[in-house]
Order: structure tokens, then C-alpha cells, then sequence
């Protein structure tokens, strides 16, 4: 195994009897919490009425921000920063998903670092690296997805120029994030397959990408994948179903923890590289649908660069339980099965289905390699150029939904 370094921070308060413990910590870490939420959503539901109500009981002055956008916006994020100043803020909580709790962890470092622009901070720009603190973070996620809640990582968007770039600090992880599988209920089921996409992303990037020098995180992040892959069609079933919104609200935030890569040779994470990329050109597409419909194009085009084919065919023997015993027959098998079981939780589909035409793949394969590489390549398998990544966009464009 290789030595690493592993450090969790979040407290973790998993279920609807720990509303007290969450209040509670909120009330012991400030007097004034700066409430951030998107665009009503939880509002509709009664949480945000639910959660003001046990602050006042708390003695905790609140302040409400409203309108964080899906992939948010760096210019309400600055809105909310000023707002929260201006109030004496001193903590943030968030209610949310993953938009909501990245936009929150962006606000509490600008606050702090008395900032009124978080663009700058963010990765390729000037100021990268060189925040020094944040207000305290406390996270109640209404998706399972990106495990933000536990994460120090923040992806935040630029329309006009279609960025789209994360800060990472390891004082953004929130103090205390209050799971609760009650709050998921009401999400629809595209939403839901997005989330699941989403999670096995995260362990997607190294467990193909990476080495086999530690065991338990291969047989952790298979745990991962196979909860997911078990779990999510049946949810899709019966999406009000408590029990299974917590299996894939649990195994989210799992999913991110470093546990996975502990003890491995890191890797780049190409994909959410490639994806961000994409959906600052398409604000509106969910990061997990855009990471899904790159998933099978990837894993083929590794396979027929025979890259990882080892790692690939471990995938499709332990998660798919193909059988076939050599490894290039045992990957295309996983991954025939993965893109059957993709169609059936409705996420295979082309570009062209998640609105990226053709004419914009160069300027988005252009932003990954300059944004997120040296200018001339993408660190994947090995530097990928432009025109790799562009083949990639293809061979995903080729892919079709069951249904056209």
C-alpha cells in the first residue's frame, strides 16, 4: 500500500430523531447563521419553515438567502456573500443539494476572508490556493449525490464566459451535515437516476484509473458501486421509499470520503474534469446525467487503447459477475452490462440528447485541456489531447436511448 494521509472532519448525524443534535450544534458554534437555499423547492416541502422554527427555539438569529442556482452562479454567490456580511453573519448553513452546499461553502469563505468576488479564488485563476479560512459550514443535503456535505470541495459556475471551476480547502468541509432520507422523497425520478450517476463517479475515476497496492479500497469502492446498482432501479420503483433514499443518501456520502483512494496511487479525475467543462457550457445540464452519458464512451475507449483493461475486467467480474476468464473479454463484458443496466435507469443517451451539439465540442474539449490540463493535454490515461477528448464526445454522441 502506499502511505497517505486521511482526515474527516464533518460530523455526520444520520436520521429524523437528530434534529435536536443538529439545531443544537448550530447554537453552540454561532449566535447569527446565514440560511442559504435554491430556488424553493425545500420551502414547498416545509423543511426551511421546519429548520427556522427550531433556530428561533435555539435562541439563533437567522438571515434567509434564496436563489442559488443548479450549478451556481459566482455572481449570487458574491450577492449572498455581501448579504451575509452586511447581516454579521456567523456561520451558513445550507439546504439543499450539492449546488446549494458548494455555493454555501464559497459564501462562508468570502465572508471570511472580508472578499467580494469568489471568481478569482477559483482553479486557473490568479488567486487560486490562497483563501485562509471560512465561517463555519453546517450542511441538511435533499439529494444523494455529491457528497458535499462532507467534502472540502466547492464547483462554482461563470456563464459568461462558460466556466466552470472548484475551489478546495480543507476548512470548507462542514462541522455537522444532518442526513435525513425523509427530506429525498419528494425528488423526481430523473433527479434521483442524476444523483446515482453522480456517486459512481466518485469512485469511478480511481478504482479504473488507479493501482491494485490496497485491496480494501477496491472491495470499499465496489461496495459503493454495487449498493448503488442495486439499490437505484428499485427506488426508481417506489421513489417515495424511505429505506432505499437512505441506502443511496448514505452510500453518497461514502462515496467521497478518501476512503476509496486510501492506500492507492491517486489519479486525475478526467471525467469530472471533461463533465465541468460541459456543463459550464450548458448550465442547465445535471453534472451526474453528463457524467453518465460519458461513462460508456470512456470505458470503451480505454478498452480499445488497451489502458486498465485489468482494472476494467476486475469491474466486470466483481460488479457484473461476468465470467469470461481473460481480462479484454471480461471488461467489454462489465462493460455491456454496465450500458444495459444504464438503459434501465434511464442514463444512456447521446450528447446531442443532453444538449451538446456537435459544433461545441471543440471549444469544450479547448476549455478541459487549458482549464484543467497544461494548455496542450489532459492528464487521463496518460496526456489526452484536445482531439482525444473530442474522439471522446463522439463516441458518445454515437450512444442512443432505448426508446429513439
Amino acid at each position: 500500500m502506499h502511505s497517505f494521509a486521511l482526515h474527516m472532519s464533518t460530523r455526520l448525524l444520520f436520521g429524523p430523531e437528530k434534529e435536536a443534535n443538529f439545531i443544537s450544534s448550530i447554537a453552540s458554534t454561532g449566535a447569527h447563521v446565514l440560511v442559504v437555499i435554491g430556488g424553493g423547492s425545500v420551502e414547498r416541502i416545509g423543511l426551511v419553515d421546519r429548520v427556522l422554527k427550531g433556530l428561533d427555539a435555539a435562541g439563533v438569529q437567522h438571515t434567509l438567502f434564496r436563489g442559488i442556482e443548479p450549478n451556481p452562479v459566482d455572481s449570487t454567490i458574491d450577492r449572498a456573500a455581501a448579504e451575509g456580511k452586511t447581516a454579521g453573519v456567523d456561520s451558513v448553513l445550507a439546504i439543499g443539494g450539492g449546488s446549494v452546499m458548494d455555493a454555501s461553502k464559497a459564501i462562508a469563505a468570502l465572508i471570511h476572508e472580508n472578499e467580494a468576488h469568489v471568481w478569482p479564488f477559483v482553479t486557473g485563476q490568479p488567486k487560486r490556493g490562497t483563501m485562509k479560512g471560512a465561517l463555519p459550514i453546517f450542511t441538511i443535503p435533499t439529494t444523494a449525490a455529491t457528497a458535499s456535505e462532507l467534502t472540502p470541495h466547492a464547483v462554482i459556475s461563470k456563464p459568461e464566459e462558460q466556466g466552470k471551476c472548484a475551489i478546495s480547502y480543507p476548512f470548507l468541509q462542514p462541522l455537522v451535515s444532518w442526513l435525513n432520507p425523509e427530506f429525498h422523497t419528494s425528488l423526481p425520478a430523473h433527479v434521483t437516476a442524476d444523483g446515482g450517476a453522480d456517486i459512481l463517479s466518485h469512485v469511478f475515476e480511481n478504482y479504473i484509473l488507479g493501482d491494485d497496492a490496497s485491496p480494501f479500497a477496491d472491495r470499499y469502492s465496489e461496495g459503493v458501486m454495487d449498493t448503488v446498482i442495486d439499490v437505484l432501479p428499485r427506488l426508481l420503483k417506489e421513489l417515495h421509499n424511505v429505506a432505499y433514499r437512505g441506502q443511496l443518501q448514505w452510500v453518497s456520502a461514502m462515496a467521497l470520503n478518501s476512503i476509496q483512494v486510501a492506500g492507492r496511487q491517486p489519479s486525475p479525475f478526467p471525467l469530472h474534469a471533461i463533465e465541468h467543462s460541459m456543463s459550464g457550457y450548458h448550465p442547465a445540464l445535471a453534472h451526474g446525467r453528463g457524467l453518465a452519458t460519458l461513462f460508456p464512451a470512456y470505458f470503451r475507449m480505454l478498452l480499445d487503447r488497451e489502458e486498465h483493461v485489468d482494472r476494467l475486467a476486475q469491474f466486470g467480474r466483481r460488479v457484473f459477475w461476468v465470467t469470461p476468464q481473460e481480462d479484454q473479454a471480461a471488461a467489454l463484458a462489465g462493460i455491456e452490462a454496465f450500458e444495459e443496466w444504464l438503459r434501465g435507469v434511464d442514463l444512456y443517451q447521446s450528447m446531442e440528447d443532453i444538449g451538446i451539439p456537435e459544433e461545441a465540442f471543440d471549444s469544450i474539449a479547448n476549455y478541459a485541456v487549458n482549464v484543467y490540463g497544461n494548455g496542450k493535454t489532459l492528464p487521463v490515461s496518460g496526456p489526452w489531447t484536445k482531439e482525444e477528448v473530442i474522439e471522446l464526445f463522439n463516441r458518445a454522441n454515437e450512444q442512443k436511448r432505448p426508446n429513439a
